[in-house]
């Protein structure tokens, strides 16, 4: 039975579909008409992340695009939860066998976030937390401020994030399984770097998710 107080919060701020805007019932995680157009991978993207497995549950194109831009610059963050419910079911499916012992994020620079006021990365990895039962955890910090990646051509953002990250406690990470997420996966630079900086602590297992993959835009080339 749904809590009264909710009731009244829905009636009065009803739930939209996260990818056209239409109003939607509280439990749903799309309209009807988006859920048959939603076309999710249901597999991993190999080498998509720097050399790492990666799955991600959509194409970023196209009406996922325009949900993702408005989580991350319009404050649309409750549409995370609803991704979140897709992203759970591939990821079960994926790494289907592994025991994930903690979820992560890619971190954001302390100013940078100030200045949205969230981490996505870290809002959408407490969601995937709650629906997989693995605990989240904050591996990583972001220590030196650096151009948006997307602004940047691929040889530049291979040197962009260059000592970018750190890791926040070695023995946190030390003989763990574990998945780090993000919002996009483009050339893969990101999530590479950072499973990169969590393999220096010796975990038993990294690998990633994210919600989009957009590297169908991209040259064979660009793809590591």
């Amino acid at each position: 039975m749904m809590n009264p107080i909710y009731k009244l919060y829905c009636l009065v701020y009803p739930e939209k579909c996260p990818y056209c805007g239409d109003i939607i019932k509280s439990e749903a995680i799309a309209c009807s008409k988006c859920m048959e157009k939603i076309d999710t991978l249901q597999k991993p993207i190999f080498r998509g992340a720097g050399g790492y497995r990666c799955v991600a549950s959509f194409l970023y194109d196209g009406s996922v695009r325009r949900m993702i831009l408005g989580v991350k610059y319009a404050g649309k963050i409750q549409y995370l939860a609803q991704v979140a419910e897709i992203m759970a079911k591939d990821i079960r499916t994926a790494y289907d066998g592994i025991d994930f012992d903690l979820i992560t994020y890619v971190p954001m620079f302390k100013a940078d976030q100030k200045q949205r006021r969230y981490n996505q990365a870290k809002l959408l990895a407490i969601q995937l937390s709650k629906r997989l039962g693995i605990p989240c955890e904050e591996t990583l910090l972001k220590i030196k401020r650096t151009q948006k990646q997307q602004r940047l051509k691929y040889q530049q953002r291979k040197t962009n994030l260059s000592g970018a990250f750190k890791v926040r406690d070695k023995e946190l990470i030390k003989g763990k399984k574990i998945l780090i997420v993000d919002d996009i996966v483009t050339t893969g630079i990101t999530l590479g770097t950072c499973c990169r900086t969590l393999s220096r602590s010796k975990p038993l297992l990294l690998c990633c998710a994210a919600i989009a993959n957009a590297q169908h835009n991209l040259p064979e080339a660009a793809i590591i």
